[in-house]
């Protein structure tokens, strides 16, 4: 009973927070589009590919994060470093909600997104390492991917939340004054979770295994040194990155962003429409991001993580086959709404990629933190994260989107070439996962 008592706290405080900074994150890539109009000049389309690289920075400059907040959270407490990291996020995504269009201020607009989102991929690399490791520690051994897999739910719960935000603004408004002004209240609005987070973690306890560290004078004085520096560790952390930890982002980040961008942009779908065919399709797969980390308890974390990766080879394709085949037959150059019988499958399909994003997923971060020890778990496994579903896997929507309008192929082959990115980062850790085991460091 206390255990239970004590753990439920411990998801609480943990998820209500990291629930806030995948809320934060996503808000600027789902309305990419409006951010554009709003924060460029007016009149150029290739601004869309400037704002995705604007937002995508985020996902750039989480290594480096990861080493500021896991150096503090080795060093100095796991608490600490992630109440910093949600009032970073928190308040940058505010702000990003005062932004003065470029009428008005002219080209310090996009300077400021692009520091704003460059402070919340900075904070959100801290969160999300913290979260996992305060939850597992906290967590009998036997049951880590059951406990972490409420903190990898708040993935697809953080973006159902902010689309559901998102489309109830736009219900509420004609189309102009949304594109005007109401883009702003869901980044706004998001200032009253994270007063409530902050309070809740405020109460948070240090983790066991931190405390046993600090009491047996064991903690290292120089993490990113005693991490980094270590020939064992850099193979344990490319093993990860190309054994699963790329390809998992990519998967999400395909089954998302580029689903939601080319539903949009190139099958001219109304954009109402395509924010229901994702949100439907998250609602119908988010618990299984809870059960595939509960599974990985009893089946091992590899497992399931190679089941999620050869479905998302061959889901992935598919998908975007129908949806090019379904989504604009007319080849019209208009937004237009669908059929209910292709709304239908387009969610099911969008569904199949969410299952396949939660079976890699699910376990991913129990299984990272697994291979590294206490003392300098914080730095590596957020290192470890960072880089390879951050910048690697956190790259794809930029990625597909560059290589859809830069590179000259074939009629057939033009409107799947994005996909060729992630499709490699998928291969490689099919390849790769096989050769590896599942973490056995001890606490």
């Amino acid at each position: 009973m206390v255990e239970n008592k004590k753990m439920r706290l411990a998801i609480i405080a943990s998820a209500t927070g990291t629930l806030l900074e995948w809320y934060d994150l996503y808000l600027a890539i789902i309305l990419a589009k409006g951010l554009s109009n709003q924060l460029f000049p007016s009149g150029n389309d290739t601004y869309f590919l400037e704002t995705l690289a604007i937002v995508g920075s985020s996902f750039f400059i989480r290594p480096l994060g990861s080493l500021f907040f896991g150096s503090m959270g080795d060093r100095q407490g796991r608490k600490k470093s992630f109440l910093l990291s949600l009032l970073l996020m928190g308040g940058a995504t505010f702000l990003i909600g005062l932004i003065p269009t470029f009428q008005q201020i002219g080209w310090f607009a996009p300077i400021l997104l692009l520091m704003f989102r460059l402070i919340q991929g900075f904070a959100l690399s801290g969160e999300y390492s913290g979260a996992i490791i305060y939850v597992s520690e906290n967590a009998p051994k036997e049951k880590r991917g059951f406990y972490t897999g409420f903190i990898q739910a708040t993935v697809p719960i953080g973006l159902l939340l902010c689309l559901s935000v998102v489309i109830a603004v736009q219900s509420m408004m004609s189309v102009d004054d949304f594109n005007q002004w109401g883009w702003r209240i869901p980044f706004l609005s998001s200032s009253i979770l994270v007063i409530f987070s902050y309070f809740i973690r405020k109460k948070m306890a240090e983790t066991p295994v931190f405390e046993q560290l600090r009491v047996s004078n064991t903690l290292s004085k120089s993490p990113v040194k005693d991490s980094l520096g270590d020939r064992q560790t850099w193979k344990k952390i490319v093993a990860i990155i190309f054994g699963g930890n790329a390809a998992q982002s990519t998967i999400m980040q395909t089954a998302q962003f580029v689903t939601l961008y080319f539903l949009q942009r190139a099958m001219k779908i109304e954009e109402h429409t395509s924010l229901i065919i994702l949100a439907v399709a998250l609602l119908l797969g988010a618990p299984f991001f809870q059960l595939t980390a509960k599974w990985s308890d009893q089946y091992g974390r590899r497992k399931i993580i190679y089941m999620g990766l050869w479905l998302g080879a061959f889901s992935i394709p598919i998908s975007f086959y129908f949806f090019h085949l379904l989504g604009n037959p007319d080849q019209s150059t208009t937004l237009h709404s669908l059929p209910l019988s292709t709304l239908l499958l387009f969610i099911f399909l969008t569904f199949i990629n969410t299952l396949a994003s939660a079976l890699v997923y699910g376990p991913m971060g129990v299984y990272v933190m697994e291979f590294f020890e206490g003392r300098t778990r914080y730095t590596s496994m957020g290192f470890t994260h960072n880089v390879g579903n951050g910048v690697l896997g956190g790259a794809t929507p930029l990625i597909t989107e560059f290589l859809k309008t830069h590179l000259l192929v074939g009629a057939t082959f033009a409107p799947f070439i994005g996909l060729v990115y992630p499709m490699i980062l998928i291969v490689i850790a099919l390849i790769v996962s096989p050769m590896m085991k599942d973490g056995v460091e001890k606490d």
